[in-house]
């Protein structure tokens, strides 16, 4: 009875390190110097791939990587941005196939209705997959913080991850979107000012 309420207790820390970790990267895309550097943003995704190497070897994801805008960004919120979009792909794969995820960048102007005008482009950055998705209906309230749309014990994760995503794309005065069904995927729209 005593080893089962140790692994109880070690189980809850170990959930509240990883909230507070995320909490604190959160809290750090706000106060953080904004250095903005304009560089391709395949040069950010080729290293976030690199340090998921490991992950997409066990998972045998493929990876389609196209395009090459350059934007003035701040690497390292880019980097993280980044990582939290593809970390999930990979995380919320369907175990009946292997993780197909498609990255691309392309220079536009933004397709959505927004405030934010802007006669100069955007890089249009999208990410793709074919893992189990999402209901539509939560399309709004995918960014919202401590949202988990699917179960716990199968999918661990605090709920961070994605408004860490939308808080980073807002430093950026960009624009971001999900769209999602159930069992055929998700894709990620993020229209960054290239200017």
């Amino acid at each position: 009875k005593g080893k089962y309420y140790f692994d109880r207790i070690e189980v809850s820390a170990s959930h509240m390190q990883a909230l507070i970790n995320d909490l604190l990267t959160y809290s750090r895309t706000s106060v953080t110097e904004k250095t903005f550097e304009n560089i391709p943003l395949n040069t950010v995704i080729n290293k976030v791939l690199e340090n998921l190497k490991e992950e997409i070897t066990a998972k045998k994801a493929i990876i389609e990587l196209s395009g090459n805008c350059k934007a003035y960004i701040i690497p390292s919120q880019f980097d993280q941005l980044m990582c939290n979009l593809i970390s999930n792909s990979l995380k919320f794969s369907n175990p009946e196939k292997a993780p197909h995820i498609i990255i691309e960048t392309l220079y536009t102007k933004p397709k959505t209705n927004t405030k934010k005008k802007s006669s100069a482009g955007y890089c249009h950055i999208t990410i793709t997959d074919n893992g189990i998705g999402f209901d539509p209906q939560f399309e709004t309230r995918i960014f919202e913080m401590f949202q988990q749309l699917n179960s716990k014990t199968d999918y661990k994760g605090t709920g961070i991850g994605l408004a860490i995503v939308k808080k980073i794309v807002e430093n950026h005065n960009g624009i971001i979107t999900a769209t999602g069904k159930l069992n055929q995927g998700a894709k990620f729209d993020i229209y960054i000012p290239v200017a």
